[in-house]
């Protein structure tokens, strides 16, 4: 880890962002870096690298995650509904 201050973490969010494709505005990465730094102590304890405290901060939506929960969740009220139907 070189720099934990934190412009070194902003700079490191920002990256993190770029390589995920992820669309962050100044106040975003201003907000997560002052979050990291804060509880940075704390974190590194856990032995975590700088990508997985970032990911724990920035939580961000997976498309593919949310479309199968959706699926699975649609069954599941489409076979508890046929269980109601037939009863």
């Amino acid at each position: 880890m070189s720099e934990n201050t934190l412009a070194g973490w902003e700079n490191k969010i920002r990256s993190y962002a770029a390589t995920h494709k992820l669309p962050l505005d100044r106040t975003v990465v201003r907000r997560a870096a002052k979050k990291i730094n804060r509880n940075f102590e704390a974190c590194n304890a856990l032995t975590l690298t700088d990508d997985e405290l970032i990911a724990r901060v920035l939580q961000h939506s997976d498309p593919t995650g949310e479309e199968a929960v959706k699926n699975v969740m649609r069954e599941r009220n489409q076979a508890a509904a046929a269980r109601r139907l037939a009863a």
